[in-house]
């Protein structure tokens, strides 16, 4: 794959899957933020934390400031960790997902994190339950209490690379793999090469109208998933 790739995973429906927790989680940090019960609708399609945030308060009829929606994050921090146990028992990892990140760690010069909606301390705490994690460098990741759209996620991964490992990853050496229009909209908005994966709510024939050349239904088979990043990077150095 030469000059060193950097492979930036989703997290949320490309790699695991979970069920209820999150609503849980919001839901609590509403009431004990605003005093509100919830009355929210938990739709991510591929938002950041910032951004689901900011919207779930606005349907709780109440404008996020500077200082409240800090303050509703820290909550919904503290609330999302507090799930682990109930991430872990009610959620799964997606048929191949394991394999596909031992394949790209054998490969060289290939290093894997994450760019995902969630925040990192939650990024973290989801791979882990799932036993994900040993193969994602997370100081290198792009998160969601980084910015509050997706598409400036990218140089916040760039930036950390090279600060922590001196490397400067080019865009199309750069790929990202993810299950949202969004997520296709972050790699184009950069150059930077997207596989995009059907194992979410969006169908592949939205994905590929979005821009993604390729798309996969999911990640089981592992010599696929490397042919597909390999076929996404050349497109993208074109």
């Amino acid at each position: 794959m030469g000059d060193g790739l950097l492979v930036l995973w989703d997290i949320d429906q490309t790699l695991i899957k979970t069920t209820g927790v999150a609503t849980e989680a919001y839901a609590e940090a509403v009431l004990e933020t605003i005093g509100s019960p919830w009355r929210g609708d938990m739709t991510f399609n591929g938002l950041t934390e910032r951004a689901m945030a900011a919207r779930i308060l606005r349907m709780h009829d109440v404008e996020p400031d500077p200082a409240l929606l800090a303050r509703f994050l820290t909550t919904l921090e503290r609330s999302l960790l507090s799930r682990a146990e109930a991430t872990k028992t009610r959620g799964r990892a997606l048929t191949g997902a394991q394999a596909a990140l031992e394949a790209l760690a054998a490969t060289p010069d290939a290093r894997q994190s994450v760019l995902t909606g969630n925040i990192r301390t939650v990024a973290e705490m989801k791979l882990q339950a799932f036993n994900l994690h040993p193969w994602i460098d997370f100081t290198i990741g792009a998160y969601g209490d980084d910015e509050v759209e997706r598409n400036a996620l990218i140089p916040h991964a760039w930036r950390r690379a090279q600060a922590t490992h001196g490397h400067t990853y080019d865009p199309p050496h750069t790929v990202i793999l993810g299950d949202t229009i969004r997520d296709v909209e972050a790699a184009l908005t950069h150059g930077a090469a997207i596989v995009a994966v059907a194992s979410g709510t969006t169908p592949s024939a939205d994905l590929r109208a979005a821009g993604a050349a390729v798309v996969l239904d999911d990640l089981a088979d592992t010599p696929r998933v490397l042919a597909a990043i390999a076929e996404a990077t050349a497109l993208a150095g074109r």
